[in-house]
């Protein structure tokens, strides 16, 4: 049986030869997305202290600061609530350029996790404000990871802790939703790296185990 030879990306990362998103280190990059109210970045924190070493950038947060530069009082509730009026698709390329760069250094010596999602909830309706294909190969993650959730949990969540978040109908949830995966899929046919789905309403212990397993 012939042997498929490993992928090669553009910063001279190797995937196995399995494609199976295994890359030929001992460390992980992993995409983290879903929509919000999903659970990424207390779950990213809560990987952090189970899992040593493990660095996480939080997509959100560098935009904020990556913005402060023009507006110094912007907060990442301002963000949440009108992204398309502050947020230009400029302002996300430099970010993405920061985050490749930073992942490139830092995959060497630690587990990283990128908690991302590049759909977002606008007033008109949403917007997808995605990675190029090129930039997500030169990003190279190992797995692709997407929390879900059902409407009825988001709404209450949303409800809870809005935290900026808009308040949303069940249809826009489920759709909120779907677009998530629909990026999270198209990244991972692009290279080859599996995509995997986990119910963020399910145990938190035994979700955070499952998660903690895989790396």
């Amino acid at each position: 049986m012939q042997t498929a030879a490993p992928a090669c990306f553009a910063n001279g990362t190797t995937l196995g030869a399995d494609g199976g998103g295994n890359l030929l280190s001992e460390f992980q990059v992993i995409y983290l997305t879903g929509a919000p109210a999903a659970g990424k970045s207390s779950t990213a924190h809560a990987l952090k202290e189970r899992v040593q070493p493990v660095e996480v950038w939080e997509f959100g947060d560098r935009l904020r600061q990556h913005l402060s530069q023009t507006t110094p009082m912007i907060s990442q509730e301002d963000l949440r609530r009108d992204s398309a009026r502050v947020i230009t698709p400029a302002d996300v390329a430099a970010v993405d350029r920061q985050l490749v760069e930073w992942t490139a250094k830092v995959r060497g010596s630690s587990h990283v996790i990128i908690d991302s999602h590049p759909v977002t909830k606008e007033r008109y309706g949403f917007r997808v404000t995605p990675y190029s294909l090129a930039d997500f190969a030169r990003l190279a993650p190992t797995k692709i990871w997407v929390l879900y959730c059902s409407p009825e949990v988001t709404l209450e969540r949303i409800g809870s802790d809005a935290a900026g978040r808009p308040m949303i109908s069940p249809e826009e949830a489920r759709m909120h939703t779907q677009m998530q995966a629909s990026v999270a899929i198209t990244y991972g046919m692009s290279l080859g790296v599996p995509v995997y789905f986990f119910d963020s309403a399910r145990d938190r212990e035994d979700l955070l185990a499952e998660l903690v397993s895989r790396f």
